[in-house]
Formats: structure tokens, C-alpha cells, sequence
């Protein structure tokens, strides 16, 4: 075994003081999937940082799971207090676990089941829109969506339209600006007048006055609204009886934003875009939603028989999970593997690498829902699969976004069949999260007459 002292050096070839920064900026997909190749732990620089990766997912499961109270959550998360502040998307030890335990509630399963009314509502509204013939940017079609069900959700009623309209704007904006504010090889970057820079700082004050502004609102009516925002705004801690003060709830509300809007976003995007250049795929969907379904809306208890539709959930999500990478910071010297990794240091690690890492999911880039099949899926190493994170710190809204994909396919498989309009693949755009670049889909009604080629041309 490699002295815990010696970590293998990854990506020699760097340019003097900012090392690897231009390589992870330029191709950051392609950069962690090669780093992956040169072990359990390697290293690279960013700027004057060494960047320790770790790629096994035993080693992975450590740092998440077992040994969780030795790590914070890094410099990534550090960053992104300018938007979420102290919510559970960036605090930590005792403060996220009272937060956790007093959000926990409101994203059970039982809740979650009344959600599904409302995402099923939703959905329903932009899919019957689609006539026979359309093609539909299905990548500006979901965000729209995404952000129209958590709000709907944690506010009870539809945005008014000028309060959307600065939701959809300013958020894109910010979680962009987040994503190069975390890889950056110099602090001081952040402050610099780039026309990314500058977006955000527009932005971030918009998006606050708009949250604080349905808080005041909430807080005024309260109780008069059976929503998520109510419950926050009641939530009390059972040891002291505590309720949140309006800026803990406007960081909650944050996080809840960020989490369901874009990721679930891209989730949905990518499943359509999927079902569209699988057709084999998409027609077993139809079949399975029109044998359990019979023609009606789907229900919560619906989902646990659409087996085959969850699988090309999860299956997307392995392709395209919700966040590219994710960082740590240890706070004392751990060992990891053998290696030994300092306290302080920049640790990091790639969901996207591991999910297409060969050792771990067999031809890692065919798109392939049967590998989820209990009998395959048992074959799988613990942990090689983390869409959303796991431990302590794993996302709390995970079945909420897949419930909601599931809700998303299930309604759109009952009305219309997806057809690729164009050869060319569709090219990844990754943030934070590995969001598609533009999807052109064509939408052939299933009670229509339009043939699949009648709606290429």
C-alpha cells in the first residue's frame, strides 16, 4: 500500500501559480472522469491548493457516512453562503442537525404523498399544451416547471407572474456564479468586476427581496395556507420549543429553492431528452403507465407499481446526477485507503466520475434502466450510487425529486410520444449541476394522427 503520506499526483501538466484551474474550467466533466483513472486518491493543484480527489466509493462512504463528524463541507459550500446563508444546504454539526430534525417532517413520505396532487397538476398543465406536431425546448420547458412545484408547494398558491418572472431570472444567475466562485483558484477572483460577477451581485439582492417579501406575507397570514412555508414558519424545536426566526426560514426556503428547482429541472430534461433517442424505453414507460394507470391521473400509490418508470429515473440520474462534484474539508488528518490527507485540505469527489466509473456499472455510458433490477442492482458496491448524496449531510429532498420525475414521466407517457428531432448529441452545460445545452424534441400525440416523421419535418 502507498505511504499514507505519498498521494499520487494527478494532471503534472499545469500552468505556474493556477495549475490545473484552466483544464477543470475548460472541461470539468472530462477532467474529474480522468483524474478517476489515477486512483483511489490522487491529487492536482488550484492555484496554491492542493486538491486531493478521492474516487472509491468505499472511501467516499468514509467521508459521507461513517466518518462524517470529521469533515465539514468544504470550500464549495463555504462559498455559497452569499445565497443559502446557515440553511441545510451550507451549515453544519449541531445547528444543521436541530435544522434537519425540524425540516425532516415536511419531506416524509406522508407529506410527499399530498405533494404529488400538486406535481401531477402542474405537469398536467404544461403537457396538455402540446399539441400534435410541436417541438418543444424541453430544456426551457422544465425549469418553469421545476420552480412552478416547489413554489406551489412551499407557498400554496401560483407566483404571481412578476414574482416568478424574478425567481426564474435571478436564480439560473446566482447558482451559475456559484459554480465558478467554488472552482476558482484565487479567493480574490470572486470580487473582481467580470461580467459573471457583476450578474451576481444584481442578482443575489433580488432574489432576497423576493423570498423576505412572501416570508413578511406568510407571517402575517398564518395558518391561513396548508403549505410547506407554514410549517417552517411553525416548526418548533421539541427540546426547547424554538421556532425559527424569518431569517433561518428565508435560509430554508433558499435551500428548498435551489434544491427543486434546477436540479430536478435538469432530472426531468434529461428523461425526456432519454425517452426520446430510446424509443424501445419509451414505449415499455407508456405500457407500464397504461396498464396501471387505466387512463387516469397518477396518484401517489400509483408509483410503487410503476417499477420500470422509476429505474429510467434512476437511470437518468445515474448519467446526469444532480451535482457534478461535491467537496470536504477534514478537520483533523484522516486516513483514507492509506493515504493520509491533512486537516483544512481541499477535498473533493465526483458523483459524474464515479457513476460512469467501468469498475462499477458495466458499460457506464449506455443508458440502461434493466441494470436497476433487483438481481443487477445487488451487484452493486455500496455507495457507487449517490445522486443525492448520503450521511448526515445527504440532500433531505431526494424522494421529493424523484417522486417528482417519476410524476413527470408518468404524465407525459400517458399523453404524448417523444421523437428526436436532430443527429447531434445533446452537449452538457455544467454549474453546479450537468445541466443540458438546448433539447429539441418533437411531440407526436398519442391520440393524434401526425406519423413520427411528419413531426421531424
Amino acid at each position: 500500500m502507498t505511504a499514507p503520506h505519498r498521494v499520487p499526483r494527478a494532471m503534472r501538466s499545469r500552468v505556474p501559480l493556477i495549475g490545473s484551474a484552466i483544464h477543470l474550467r475548460r472541461d470539468p466533466l472530462g477532467f474529474v472522469q480522468e483524474i478517476r483513472r489515477s486512483g483511489d486518491v490522487a491529487t492536482f493543484k488550484l492555484g496554491p491548493r492542493t486538491v486531493y480527489v478521492v474516487n472509491h466509493p468505499e472511501l467516499i462512504r468514509q467521508m459521507l457516512v461513517t466518518e462524517a463528524d470529521k469533515f465539514h463541507k468544504g470550500v464549495m459550500f463555504e462559498k455559497a453562503r452569499i445565497l443559502a446563508r446557515n440553511g441545510l444546504f451550507t451549515s453544519e454539526g449541531d445547528f444543521h442537525t436541530r435544522q434537519r430534525r425540524l425540516i425532516q417532517p415536511a419531506v416524509r413520505a406522508s407529506e410527499i404523498a399530498g405533494y404529488t396532487r400538486t406535481m401531477r397538476e402542474q405537469v398536467d398543465e404544461l403537457v396538455t399544451a402540446w399539441a400534435d406536431g410541436d417541438v418543444v425546448r424541453m430544456d426551457q420547458a422544465t425549469f418553469p416547471l421545476a420552480l412552478g412545484i416547489v413554489t406551489r408547494v412551499l407557498f400554496s398558491t401560483d407566483l404571481d407572474p412578476a414574482t416568478a418572472a424574478e425567481v426564474h431570472e435571478t436564480l439560473p444567475v446566482l447558482l451559475r456564479g456559484l459554480g465558478q466562485r467554488a472552482l476558482a483558484p484565487f479567493d480574490f477572483l470572486d470580487r473582481l468586476p467580470t461580467p459573471t460577477n457583476r450578474a451576481f451581485d444584481r442578482a443575489l439582492p433580488r432574489f432576497r427581496s423576493v423570498i423576505h417579501r412572501l416570508i413578511r406575507e406568510h407571517r402575517l397570514d398564518l395558518g391561513q395556507h396548508p403549505d410547506l412555508l407554514t410549517s417552517l414558519l411553525q416548526a418548533a424545536d421539541p427540546d426547547t420549543g424554538e421556532t425559527m426566526s424569518d431569517e433561518q426560514v428565508y435560509d430554508e426556503v433558499t435551500s428548498m429553492i435551489i434544491a427543486g428547482s434546477e436540479t430536478t429541472s435538469a432530472a426531468m430534461a434529461w428523461a425526456a431528452y432519454l425517452l426520446a433517442t430510446h424509443p424501445d424505453v419509451q414505449r415499455a414507460v407508456q405500457a407500464e403507465v397504461d396498464e396501471v394507470l387505466q387512463g387516469r391521473p397518477v396518484r401517489y400509490e400509483d408509483l410503487g407499481r410503476l417499477q420500470f418508470t422509476h429505474r429510467v429515473v434512476k437511470e437518468t440520474l445515474r448519467l446526469y446526477p444532480t451535482t457534478w462534484m461535491l467537496m470536504r474539508r477534514p478537520l483533523e488528518d484522516v486516513d483514507l485507503g492509506g493515504y493520509r490527507i491533512p486537516a483544512d485540505a481541499m477535498v473533493l469527489f465526483s458523483i459524474f466520475a464515479l457513476h460512469r466509473d467501468p469498475a462499477l456499472f458495466p458499460d457506464p455510458e449506455r443508458f440502461d434502466p434493466d441494470r436497476w433490477l433487483p438481481d443487477r442492482a445487488r451487484t452493486m458496491p455500496p455507495h457507487a450510487y449517490l445522486p443525492f448524496g448520503a450521511g448526515p449531510r445527504g440532500c433531505i429532498g431526494g424522494a421529493f425529486s424523484h417522486t417528482e420525475a417519476a410524476v413527470f414521466l408518468a404524465t407525459l407517457a400517458q399523453r404524448h410520444t417523444l421523437v428526436s428531432v436532430s443527429d447531434e448529441p445533446v452537449r452538457i452545460v455544467t454549474t453546479l449541476i450537468p445541466m443540458p445545452g438546448p433539447i429539441s424534441l418533437g411531440v407526436r400525440s398519442r391520440a393524434g394522427s401526425r406519423s413520427p416523421e411528419a413531426v421531424i419535418r
